[in-house]
Parts: structure tokens; sequence; C-alpha cells
């Protein structure tokens, strides 16, 4: 059955502001040639149609690989949970992220990935999230603040979300204000976002160690990133350490593990975490304002609901938990427009999944784009519908993956969960905002889903 938005209306959501947001067509058909075009232009254009309707859907490459579609909660659960050692991480991500990740958690494999999971794992339990929403509520203040100065002029909330995506990231995570360093880190990140950092498909069909046309200008941005990192760490060791009561941030538990070295491991770790700190947030906000802007009701739906709560650091932790309308709005965001909108896997041995045979070397695609969009598990999956998560079953987790699932979930999701709970029902409890213009924005897939052009808001605060 899918997962439905119809019945009564929980208490507080708006009656209308259900409306289908414009997105690129999925492919009749592709073939390889096809897929060559479609990374060219815009990622999502590469998923076939029937993967709404096939389990698994196979696309010849040259030679004799193959890439398989797996559209299914039981293909993802096989490949996620269930057989995890028979499909690996791609060269392709290695080529992709490694400029940004290097060794850090998200490319890690076997022991080394335990290792530092291990140590990461201990910031992102739920005891230390009231400590981590202070430091959201300080950076949203920050933030309507400078919207509020600006009123009168058309608002580039695209720019905003980042940077305040960044503060929270920097602040609660390295105690750390980056100042002029956090212009430098959002421009460098979105540039190699939007260009560098989008997949061809010589990343994913040249053998690991080939240079790729890209490869040349990814080494000069993976320089400059790690120059910028060694910069962030140097400020932050020059605040000094916790003081003898034990690590007071992510940064002391970081250092004790992997030393204080200005390079290798803790310098990838950072960057890792700055840029997955503040990119899936920045992506979640700009993408629910953008929802947000052609659903009004709901706009001041989230004003009601915030109007009555106490959202500064001292009170945002106890306020959360009744921020269900803000919080359904953002994990409709997410559904929409998932972060993680393919998971990519290489077949490390012969297999068979949904029927359909793999051989080893093949890769195994997961498009959460399509999982999130197929009417088999969603009631009316092209709406903006927050309802859908209100007073409703939880999803299945292999039906719903902005985070991705099983073992290499991402640590962080909660934390990226709440960050934009709070930040919205800020803004919204401040603001009216509607888009200034006329023309659609459309999302286009590099590492993650990013607008085809920077929309400018028109905003207008709230009486009282």
């Amino acid at each position: 059955m899918p997962i439905t938005a119809s019945g009564p209306l929980p208490v507080g959501a708006p009656e209308t502001g259900v409306h289908a947001p414009p997105v690129p067509a999925l492919a009749e058909r592709v073939g390889w040639l096809g897929l060559l075009g479609a990374f060219r232009r815009n990622t999502l254009e590469a998923f076939p149609r029937a993967c709404l309707d096939e389990p698994a859907v196979t696309i010849p490459l040259p030679g004799s690989g193959r890439m398989v579609l797996l559209s299914t909660p039981a293909g993802a659960r096989h490949v996620l949970l269930s057989a995890t050692d028979d499909f690996v991480r791609l060269p392709a991500g290695r080529r992709v992220i490694g400029p940004i990740a290097g060794n850090g958690l998200v490319l890690a494999d076997g022991e080394a990935w335990r290792h530092q999971r291990r140590v990461l794992a201990p910031a992102f339990t739920p005891r230390t999230l009231p400590l981590m929403l202070r430091f959201v509520a300080r950076s949203a203040e920050a933030s309507c603040r400078r919207l509020e100065a600006g009123l009168g002029a058309p608002a580039d909330l695209r720019a905003e979300m980042q940077r305040v995506a960044l503060d929270i990231a920097t602040t609660s995570m390295f105690s750390l204000e980056t100042g002029p360093l956090g212009a430098e880190i959002r421009a460098l990140v979105s540039g190699y976002l939007d260009r560098l950092g989008k997949p061809t498909v010589a990343d994913f069909l040249l053998p690991p160690g080939w240079p790729t046309p890209s490869s040349p200008r990814r080494a000069l941005f993976r320089r400059r990133w790690l120059r910028l990192v060694r910069a962030v760490l140097a400020a932050r060791r020059g605040q000094g350490a916790s003081g003898g009561g034990g690590p007071r941030d992510l940064f002391d538990l970081l250092t004790e593990a992997h030393g204080a070295a200005s390079g290798g491991l803790l310098a990838d770790e950072v960057g890792t975490l700055i840029v997955a700190g503040h990119e899936t947030t920045a992506s979640t906000l700009f993408w629910a304002c953008t929802l947000l802007a052609r659903a009004p009701g709901w706009q001041d739906a989230l004003a009601r609901e915030a109007a009555g709560l106490d959202l500064t650091e001292a009170g945002a932790s106890a306020s959360l938990a009744r921020l269900t309308l803000a919080r359904a709005v953002a994990q409709e965001a997410l559904r929409l427009y998932p972060p993680v909108y393919v998971i990519a896997r290489r077949a490390a041995r012969t297999s068979q999944v949904e029927g359909t045979a793999i051989p080893a070397g093949s890769i195994v695609m997961i498009p959460t784009w399509v999982l999130h969009r197929n009417p088999r598990w969603w009631d009316r999956p092209e709406t903006f519908d927050p309802r859908r998560f209100l007073d409703r079953p939880e999803p299945d987790r292999f039906v719903y993956l902005p985070f991705g699932a099983g073992p290499r979930i991402c640590l962080g999701a909660q934390l990226a969960l709440a960050e934009a709970t709070l930040v919205l029902a800020r803004l919204m409890r401040d603001f009216r905002l509607a888009l200034d213009g006329d023309r659609p924005v459309l999302p286009v897939a590099t590492t993650t889903v990013r607008p085809d052009h920077v929309p400018r808001f028109h905003l207008e605060r709230r009486a009282g």
C-alpha cells in the first residue's frame, strides 16, 4: 500500500498548499549513449521510466559491462543491509568525492571505516543533540537578523542557507567562528559541487587509477581544499584544548584519535565533516524554502506552530519535539529532493537480486530519486504534501532513503533533520516568503541535488 496523505487532517496542518514542483522527466529508454548524454546534462534524466514498474533494469555498457538499477525496497535492503560484503564502493565515488573527502569516513572501507566510525559516533548520539541545538538556535538567530537587514531587496536564500548551515557545522562541531574562512569554504565547495563534482561516464567506466578528463582540475582543487582545511585546523588549535574536562567538541575527539598533525587523516575527517555537515542541511533548507514559497498555507501553519515556543539557545532543545509540522516539511523536502539521490555500488562477486543476474564487476545503482517518487510506495508522489509524515506510520526504511540505510547510513542524519526543523520554524515565524519571478526552479543532480539557477526570494516580515 502506498503511504497516503489522505484522511483527516492532523492538527494544525493546512487544507491547501499541495502542489507538484517541476522536475525533469524520467527517460523513456536509456542505452549507454543516452546515459552519456544524461550525465552531461543532468543525471536525473538518466533514470529510465521502467524503474517505476520493474524491480531491476539492466543497461548494457561498452565491452561486457552492465549497469543494474534496483528500484524496490527489497533490492535496496539486499544491497545495503543483507549482503553488504557483496557490494563495494565504486572507484567513481573516490574520483568524485576523493578531492574533498580524501581518506575520511565517507570513502573508508573495512577496518579503517569501522575505526573511524567508532571515533565519530559519540558526537552524534541523542545525548549530544541538546548541546548541538544551542549552536543551531544561535546560527538561526544570526541568519534572521541578516535577512531582516536586507528586506526590500530580493534575497538569495540558497547562499544564506549555505551560510547558516556552515555556521552550524563549524560552531557545533569545532567551536569555531570561521569568519573570512567561511566565505572561502562556501565558494570553493559550491564551485566544486556545481562543476567538477558532477559524475561523468568516464568516472564509472575507466579502471581504478586511470586518469579522467577531470583529474587534473580535481587535483588542483584538492590542493586548494587542503590548504583551506589546514587553515581551519590552525584557527581551531589556536583556541587550545578542552582544558582537562574531557572533549568539548568533535575536534577534540578527532585529535585524540588521529593525532595533531596538520595533514593526513585528521584534515580529511575535518574537511569531510565540514562539507557533509553543511551541504545536506543547506540543500534541505533551500528546497524546503522553494516548496514553501508556493504553499503560503504551510508557511502560516509553521508560523503558528512556532509562535508560542522558545527557539532561543536556552529553549531550542525542549521546543524541538513540538515542531511536528516543521519536521514534516523538512522530511517531505528530503523525500522530493534527497541529498543522496542515487546509491552506487560495484558487485564484488556474481549474485542474483530481484530475479536478475548481476555478474561480478557490474555497477549496481539504487535510484533513491525514483524510489521516493514511485506511486507503488507513495500516494501522489509528485506532490509536496507534508501531511504524509504526520500521524501516519513511518515509511519503510528502504522506501525512504534520504540519508542511505544499513551500516553506512549517514551518522549525522538525525542532527541534520533537527537542524532543518529548527531553522525552518524560526524562518517561518519571522518571515513570509515568495519566489521573485515565475521561472521554475529545476533540480540538477551533481554530487547532490542542486537548482538549475539561483532564484531570488521576496521576504516580508511577519507582524508581531
